[in-house]
């Protein structure tokens, strides 16, 4: 099996989504874990080394909440981020016309090109009522849920619920639903 590796572009986007809030302290502790973002950026990042970038910043970016909650505050803000972008701002401004039941279906497609080892399955139980299951969470099933609610609220899903289940340290399963 390859190495697992995450794109740049994750990496350059997640970090954009930061702006200020990545202080020098961030980026030094970023550094002894293997992410040197003063420095140009590889390819490619190996899967372990952007956990712990995850589990790090999601923990000095929201020290005041439990991690699960830092880690979901991460993902919702990565897709404030992607809005930051000419191409991200044209691209959530279509969702409100695709609508949640389009934009989950690319979200879910979207988690495979972040990297090369997460293999996603969603399952539809009905209208507004989904079933994704993703191979790895890096750590957390916090961030990819932050990711989905982010999504969603900006394609107008109201009522939204994204419930992670059946979490094994690694996969895990979230039950998305909205009011049609």
């Amino acid at each position: 099996m390859a190495e697992q590796v995450v794109y740049r572009h994750t990496i350059e986007g997640l970090f954009r989504s930061i702006g200020p809030r990545l202080t020098p302290g961030l980026k030094n502790q970023l550094k002894q874990a293997g992410l040197d973002l003063d420095a140009p950026l590889p390819r490619n990042t190996p899967r372990l080394v952007f956990a712990e970038a995850l589990r790090i910043t999601a923990r000095q970016l929201y020290p005041d909440v439990d991690t699960e909650e830092g880690y979901r505050r991460l993902g919702q803000g990565l897709i404030q981020g992607v809005e930051q972008t000419l191409l991200g701002k044209a691209l959530v401004a279509m969702w409100p016309i695709f609508g949640p039941e389009r934009v989950v279906i690319r979200i879910q497609e979207s988690f495979a090109t972040v990297n090369n080892y997460v293999r996603t399955e969603l399952e539809t139980q009905g209208s507004a009522h989904h079933i994704l299951r993703v191979s790895e969470c890096n750590g957390s099933p916090g961030y990819l849920r932050g990711i989905i609610e982010a999504g969603l609220a900006k394609a107008g899903a109201r009522n939204l619920r994204v419930e992670p289940f059946d979490f094994d340290g690694h996969a895990c399963s979230y039950r998305i639903r909205w009011d049609p």
